[in-house]
């Protein structure tokens, strides 16, 4: 049935309104959808202060970040407790403060984690391998792990610090032994190359990162892939954390974008 011009003319404002109404439906969805994916990404703020028990070997890379972090997330403190993994683990396991812990090594993890002071599972977050120190100039000529024997005193990280044990496995594969008597042990990686920057031993093994911050104190040398070892890095927030938000902040940090980028900076290698 044929509707009359006047009826035609009464149903364009009304659809006209309808229109506006659907419209203003879907203007104010696309407005809630908007406003709830805001709230869905937006980071929760963290405050207050931690303390990271970090390996050693860590130091430059960590206060860098530290610094950067703390700039990043006014009113935070990151507190940093640098050392040997293998007494770090039993530091924390003896109930020294500490909230986040970065080792050297998945086997001083694994203690901590045995003892029940690691919460949640680590995430591996950086690679390391060793190399030669020796002083400026390498005097002895020494270019090889073979080449240690000439020295008459040879720094090495102790046998329990994750630095000694991967030497001890360097050398092993290298079917390389160095008489006790030429050997000085440190308590971590820092110490030892401490020996040769000093001028106290005549060379040091240690890690890469380690090598490349010596500067102008040391000179090094390469220990081919074949006979070299890589370890691996795992962090993770301590149990007895009294402040997780920030723990949890610290850990996201260092894994991503901006932590990776300073680490390889350092010399460290990617996660794998």
């Amino acid at each position: 049935m044929s509707s009359s011009p006047q009826q035609t003319s009464m149903r364009r404002p009304l659809i006209a309104l309808v229109a506006v109404a659907m419209v203003a439906v879907g203007a104010t969805g696309c407005s809630s959808s908007a406003a709830s994916s805001d709230t869905t990404t937006t980071q929760p703020k963290v405050g207050g202060s931690i303390t990271v028990s970090a390996a050693s070997s860590l130091t430059g890379a960590f206060n860098q970040l530290g610094t950067r972090f703390q700039s990043a997330h006014p009113g935070t403190k990151i507190t940093f407790n640098f050392g040997s993994s293998s007494a770090l683990v039993l530091q924390i396991q003896q109930g020294a403060p500490a909230d986040v812990f970065a080792s050297a090594s998945t086997k001083n993890m694994t203690a901590a984690q045995s003892s029940g002071n690691i919460k949640g599972k680590p995430v591996v977050f950086a690679r390391n391998t060793l190399e030669i120190v020796v002083k400026p100039g390498n005097p002895l000529g020494i270019t090889s792990l073979a080449g240690l024997n000439k020295a008459n005193v040879v720094a090495l990280c102790a046998p329990s610090a994750p630095c000694g044990a991967a030497a001890d496995t360097v050398l092993q594969q290298a079917g390389v032994t160095i008489p006790t008597s030429k050997v000085t042990l440190g308590a971590d990686v820092k110490t030892t190359l401490a020996q040769v920057t000093s001028g106290n031993a005549d060379a040091a093994i240690v890690y890469v990162t380690d090598a490349k911050a010596v500067g102008h104190a040391g000179e090094a040398v390469p220990i081919p892939k074949s006979q070299n070892v890589v370890t691996s890095y795992p962090i993770a927030p301590v149990t007895g954390t009294t402040n997780a938000a920030l723990a949890n902040a610290w850990i996201a940090y260092v894994i991503g974008p901006e932590g990776q980028k300073v680490l390889r900076a350092a010399g460290f290698l990617p996660p794998g």
